[in-house]
């Protein structure tokens, strides 16, 4: 993952430049302390500038769809929300801007005070990696309102930022435009030193706008190996072209690692640079928080199986005692058979079972009779507690088995809307005011196959919903042999279609890529219709079928 730079920024803001200007503020919101939003409204458009200034993923864009992201608004906004909502609520922003070279975004406002003088207040979004920040500020008098968050002395001797202080700007980095650069100085800075890595370094360190990552693609769009005088002007073309925003492409990398506005740069395009900034942190948001979410699922369901496996040991125990119950039982029958014997501390008596000697211990205080059926009682004793452990056990396995599968459930949720039902169905967050909801919609993994509809259930959520109101009673059920996987249902378009062995062994292969086993070489994959699915009358969410077909894939 790479950072938001000053570039970026810049064709953002050029982008945008045109809806932003003289848009209201309809509302503010401050999902965390480090998250804004501002729904705006211009040109009949309703849009919402998304900031944000964690250290990880600091940017600004206007977002599409915030909940993918995770977010939730609080019922009681922050200080800082309220000081904006004060400030700049139903306010327009008469200009945008960006200070030469920097990460930083200027939203400013006009408004008429009460001497119906007009004042300018500005809204500064720095972009700094850990000293990223939004501030308001009075642009005449230079005074600082509020800041997201205030840095104190501690916390920096060069730039304190805080309500009533003076703003000023970071220490400018005091780098040239390489737009308004000529090739031959562009040159000279390197002194035939074309390692690329220093190159990058130099150029990044020189000129405004310029990144090393951002330089290190335009060599790979140049497919630039050695370096020589004719590469370095290709480069310098290339980078100052991307620099003025003459000639540059959104795109983002295959696995969502990079973005860059360096044209034909190998990555996917994108159609705006908004929509780029959007996508690349979304999506890398999306997987940290789906990386934490899992991380605490896993963590609350190992200690479930830990506590469940700590269980079944103490019940396997109690089974090796089993013997022991039919040793009571048979002193008991041995001594029934001699009650004319003499009682004393210890009895050695052929057992008729098998004419061994067995050697008893009586109770002097009591008759042969009386002792025998004491050993009548340990009998029953020991084996009702064997019998319970039994039961128990079969219990506990069940109950692991569910773990282990809700655990692969989590493994292979590649959302976050997965990953909630999964929180619910074990009981680490509950639905809200404790009831579920049931109008939320469960979202399926929908595959097409040469023209038929396959459906996934990837947790017992989905598992559920896929059986009882998805599939028909001839549609196809595929599910992995006596392993954990996910439900796959194969949509007939009528209910006598017969579907082609292609097809058949395509969607195996889809319940195997959602199994434990995926990376075996071959294993057994069941199917049957789904009349002859039906799920077991116990707590645990397994199912029963019959009439199956294996295929090997």
């Amino acid at each position: 993952m790479i950072n938001f730079d000053s570039l970026s920024l810049k064709a953002w803001v050029i982008e945008n430049a045109d809806y932003l200007t003289n848009a209201s503020v309809r509302k503010i919101q401050q999902p965390s302390r480090r998250e804004l939003i501002l729904h705006l409204r211009n040109n009949g458009e309703n849009k919402k500038l998304y900031i944000n200034i964690n250290p990880e993923f600091f940017h600004v864009c206007l977002a599409e769809d915030l909940q993918r992201r995770g977010i939730s608004i609080p019922d009681a906004a922050p200080m800082f929300c309220m000081l904006l909502r004060k400030y700049i609520q139903n306010g327009r922003i008469s200009e945008v801007r960006q200070p030469f070279g920097e990460r930083i975004l200027e939203l400013r406002f006009e408004y008429k005070d009460a001497l119906d003088e007009i004042n300018t207040l500005c809204l500064a979004v720095e972009l700094m990696g850990k000293y990223s920040n939004i501030i308001l500020y009075n642009v005449k008098t230079g005074i600082i309102i509020g800041c997201a968050h205030n840095v104190g002395e501690e916390k920096s001797k060069l730039r304190e930022l805080a309500g009533t202080l003076p703003y000023v700007y970071p220490v400018p980095q005091d780098k040239t435009d390489i737009c308004a650069e000529n090739f031959e100085d562009f040159k000279e800075k390197f002194n035939g030193n074309f390692d690329k890595n220093s190159v990058a370094c130099e150029i990044a360190n020189e000129y405004a706008y310029m990144t090393v990552s951002l330089v290190k693609q335009a060599f790979a769009a140049l497919k630039i190996k050695n370096f020589n005088e004719e590469n370095l002007k290709k480069l310098f073309e290339m980078l100052k072209n991307t620099s003025s925003l003459t000639e540059f492409e959104p795109s983002i990398s295959e696995d969502y690692s990079q973005f860059s506005l360096i044209k034909n740069s190998g990555y996917n395009p994108i159609n705006s640079v908004n929509q780029m900034i959007n996508d690349y942190f979304e999506y890398n948001q999306i997987q940290k928080i789906l990386k934490q979410k899992k991380s605490r699922l896993y963590a609350h369901i190992d200690t479930q199986i830990k506590k469940l496996n700590k269980q079944t040991d103490i019940f396997k125990t109690k089974l090796l005692e089993s013997e022991k119950a039919d040793n009571y039982r048979i002193k008991g029958d041995i001594l029934m058979m001699n009650i004319n014997e003499k009682v004393s501390p210890v009895l050695k008596l052929e057992s008729p079972y098998d004419g061994e000697l067995v050697e008893i211990e009586l109770d002097e205080r009591y008759s042969i009779v009386q002792n025998a059926n004491r050993y009548y009682k340990l009998y029953k004793k020991t084996k009702t507690a064997v019998d319970y452990a039994s039961s128990q056990l079969e219990e506990l396995e069940n109950q692991l088995n569910l773990l282990e599968e809700q655990r692969f459930f989590v493994e292979i949720s590649s959302n976050l809307e997965e990953i909630e039902e999964i929180s619910v169905e074990i009981g680490l967050k509950t639905e809200q005011n404790g009831k579920k909801d049931k109008k939320k919609q469960i979202n399926l993994e929908m595959h097409d196959i040469e023209g038929f509809k396959v459906y996934l259930g990837k947790n017992s959520v989905q598992n559920d919903f896929l059986l009882s109101k998805v599939a028909s009673p001839e549609d196809l059920w595929f599910h992995p042999l006596n392993m954990h996987g996910a439900h796959v249902i194969l949509k007939k378009n009528n209910s006598k279609e017969i579907i082609p062995n292609d097809v058949l062994l395509s969607c195996a292969k889809l319940a195997k890529r959602f199994s434990k086993a995926n990376n075996e070489a071959k294993i057994p994959i069941i199917y049957t219709e789904r009349k002859y699915v039906k799920k077991a009358n116990s707590k645990i969410a397994f199912v029963t079928y019959k009439n199956e077909t294996e295929i090997y894939c």
